[in-house]
């Protein structure tokens, strides 16, 4: 018997008919000797419908009734999983962050969860109750915090930790992590096993797979995370480890992520300390001193100019530092009449700015080139 954490995605519990299926997924896993904790997201669409809402009041998505809205969706979707299941006869409880605890810290919209209270987790999977707990939040003097889109990974990976879970599966509608967006290159192919430094970097750079601050807590805690399919039973998987399972024909290179949520934005000279971080969760990276790429939802808030015409393509892995891989990238980019606007790098990742339009023919090129 193990003691296993289930995460479902928005798109695994988007309507009745998904939460039915995900509710037989769950019994399989109890059906074979495990003990059973899950963690939800959103229904789908539902936390974009609420972040819309908000624009009506506000323009800030850093403030404390933002947050209690946004949360919102995850109640819901717990709620209703946790009726489904008891309907089938598996009792369940449906849980928020406050009621657990799951304590956060950080800024509203963008904090990180501090500790998680494993003793009420642990009361009721000894009783045989499924919890069902809210992903996306974390509670702070009272009130309730979110942890960034993508936020249920990172509550998954938490909640693993703190009830020293034996196995995290990360459910999604994907069957694993692939070498690029099999929504846009046909032909790429599955990892069996990916490190957690290059999850992060191909996470930060648009994968949307898992949340990058995720990542990053499933590496402090040496959490293995299994991201397997919702949707499909093939039994594809990709295991997030410690080393990578490379299938690239250029060696170490694990992957392709791509960015369009994107914009350039450009201060005034003598305005260059605008108080962005670098190469955080939010991919804000410096170009030059007065030159940033940040995401749209940041766009607004400071006085620069902005140039939404652009989109962010990264190649990730270990021999990124061999400069012929990037060179030929270079010379396919020519011969397509791609063009690079701007390159940034770092250890494990090399990124290319590209016009909007060109994102997803430069995402193929980089494939075409190592994989």
């Amino acid at each position: 018997m193990g003691l296993e954490i289930l995460k479902f995605g928005g798109s695994s519990v988007a309507n009745a008919f998904r939460i039915r299926h995900v509710s037989e997924i769950i019994v399989e896993h109890i059906r074979n000797g495990n003990q059973v904790v899950v963690v939800t997201s959103a229904m789908q669409g539902v936390t974009n419908q609420l972040i819309e809402m908000t624009k009506q009041f506000c323009d800030s998505c850093h403030n404390r009734e933002y947050d209690a809205v946004i949360s919102s969706g995850e109640q819901v979707a717990a709620g209703l999983l946790a009726m489904c299941l008891c309907s089938i006869g598996i009792p369940a409880k449906s849980f928020n962050a406050w009621q657990i605890p799951i304590k956060s810290d950080g800024v509203h919209s963008d904090a990180s969860i501090a500790h998680v209270n494993g003793d009420r987790i642990f009361e009721e999977v000894t009783i045989g109750v499924v919890p069902v707990i809210t992903g996306f939040q974390g509670v702070s003097d009272g009130d309730i915090y979110t942890v960034g889109r993508g936020g249920s990974d990172a509550t998954a990976c938490a909640v693993a930790s703190a009830i020293n879970a034996d196995r995290c599966y990360i459910y999604t509608d994907v069957d694993g992590i692939y070498t690029a967006d099999p929504r846009i290159v046909v032909n790429c192919g599955r990892l069996t096993r990916i490190s957690y430094d290059e999850m992060h970097e191909l996470s930060l750079h648009g994968a949307n797979v898992l949340q990058a601050k995720s990542v990053s807590v499933a590496k402090r805690y040496g959490i293995k995370l299994n991201v397997v399919s919702s949707f499909s039973d093939n039994g594809g998987q990709t295991i997030v480890t410690d080393s990578t399972e490379y299938v690239s024909t250029r060696g170490s290179i694990a992957g392709i992520a791509h960015h369009c949520g994107l914009t350039i934005a450009t201060f005034k000279p003598g305005t260059s300390d605008t108080g962005f971080p670098v190469d955080n969760e939010l991919c804000i990276k410096r170009i030059s001193d007065n030159t940033y790429i940040v995401p749209h939802t940041v766009k607004g808030e400071y006085d620069a100019e902005y140039d939404d015409d652009i989109g962010l393509v990264t190649i990730v892995g270990q021999a990124i530092e061999n400069g012929n891989i990037v060179d030929d990238i270079i010379v396919a980019f020519s011969s397509k009449a791609i063009t690079v606007r701007a390159t940034l790098g770092s250890r494990l990742s090399k990124s290319f700015v590209v016009p909007r339009l060109q994102t997803e023919l430069a995402v193929n090129t980089i494939h075409e080139v190592v994989f």
